[in-house]
C-alpha cells in the first residue's frame, strides 16, 4: 500500500454558530487543501480549503474550512495565490440554512466593498458591486465547440 504524506492540521475550528455576522477577521495562513470527513459519490474522499483566521478580539487563530464563494471572492479580490490573502482584512458573514433537516451557520469572508447576494441558480456569491465580476459557472470540463468555429 502506498502512502503520502499529509499535513495535519491541529487545533481548533472556527463554529459557524459562534461567529457574529459583521466581525472582521484576518487569514493567517496559506489556505490549503485538506481531506474531509465527508466523501464524494464514487466514495473518494472530499477536500477541503483549509485556513487559519483570527478574529477580531480572540486569543488564537483558528482553522477554517473556507467555502467556494469565499475562495472566489478572495481570488477577485486579491488574486489567485492564498499568500496574498494573508493578513487581509475581511468581514465575516453568517447565513442560516437548512442542511439535511439540520440548521447550519454558514460563514462566508468578504473583502472590503464586496458584497454577499444569491446568483439566479440560487448559489451565494461574493461581489464587488463597483466593477463588473465574470462569474464562470460550474462545467463538466468538457468545453463546448459551435461547428461554425471548426475552420475546416
Amino acid at each position: 500500500m502506498r502512502y503520502q504524506k499529509s499535513n495535519f492540521v491541529g487545533g481548533s475550528w472556527v463554529k459557524g454558530s459562534e461567529v457574529v455576522s459583521g466581525s472582521k477577521v484576518k487569514i493567517v495562513s496559506e489556505t490549503e487543501p485538506q481531506p474531509s470527513k465527508f466523501t464524494n459519490k464514487d466514495g473518494s474522499v472530499k477536500m477541503q480549503d483549509v485556513a487559519k483566521v483570527r478574529f477580531q478580539g480572540a486569543d488564537e487563530a483558528k482553522n477554517m474550512n473556507l467555502n467556494r464563494a469565499t475562495i472566489n471572492g478572495l481570488v477577485d479580490a486579491f488574486g489567485e495565490d492564498s499568500k496574498k490573502w494573508i493578513g487581509q482584512i475581511l468581514t465575516a458573514e453568517t447565513l442560516k440554512m437548512m442542511v439535511a433537516g439540520k440548521m447550519q451557520t454558514a460563514v462566508y469572508l468578504l473583502p472590503e466593498s464586496y458584497e454577499l447576494k444569491e446568483d439566479e441558480g440560487g448559489y451565494m456569491i461574493i461581489i464587488n458591486p463597483a466593477k463588473e465580476t465574470v462569474q464562470v459557472a460550474p462545467s463538466d470540463g468538457l468545453d463546448e465547440v459551435n461547428p461554425e468555429d471548426i475552420p475546416f
